[in-house]
């Protein structure tokens, strides 16, 4: 069993998409569904899908000719099973595969200072963080002075090179490689 008195416990993401909810789809409205708009609501007269991707895969444009008026339009989704799970959801812009988005994502935190894991912060911070907790690096200076206090349980020389620190260390390792990713 994990003892959260000398255990951090670090939840977060390193990216949101470009995924977003069209619409006012209804209470119990199927996510995988049409928007409940009217085609008559809507500029171009088709429907589209409570999901939408800002850019990626599911753009899709399709010609058609009236005698000699040729339109290009969207997909028109009304026959389509948008719950299939082939479906690729409607998109913005054409891309191979659909981006990171760009908004805040939130971070929470328990045990040993956790109470530095606060507010807005950029992502390089958590990593800075995560090694001070474990006293690695550059920071180990202040686990070993006895006039620092600390808090109940964090780690301190005992810690160094075991079970913990290599956790740590992973997951550092894999937000340094998350915030070097371009967006």
């Amino acid at each position: 069993m994990l003892d959260t008195s000398d255990s951090l416990i670090v939840v977060t993401a390193d990216h949101s998409h470009t995924l977003t909810f069209a619409g006012y789809p209804d209470r119990g409205h199927p996510i995988f569904g049409q928007n409940v708009y009217t085609p008559d609501d809507v500029w171009d007269g088709l429907p589209y899908t409570t999901l939408l991707y800002g850019n990626g895969a599911g753009y899709s444009l399709v010609e058609t000719t009236n005698g000699n008026v040729t339109q290009v339009t969207r997909q028109n989704v009304t026959d389509v099973n948008t719950a299939d799970k082939e479906y690729k959801q409607q998109s913005a812009v054409p891309l191979a595969s659909e981006t990171h988005g760009g908004e805040d994502v939130i971070i929470m935190a328990g045990g040993p200072m956790a109470h530095l894991f606060h507010g807005v912060q950029e992502q390089h911070y958590i990593a800075h963080v995560m090694m001070y907790a474990a006293c690695l690096g550059e920071y180990t200076e202040h686990c070993d002075k006895p006039s620092t206090p600390k808090p109940v349980g964090s780690a301190g020389p005992a810690a160094r090179g075991s079970y913990y620190t290599v956790v740590l260390t992973t997951i550092l390792y894999s937000l340094l490689l998350m915030a070097a990713t371009p967006f």
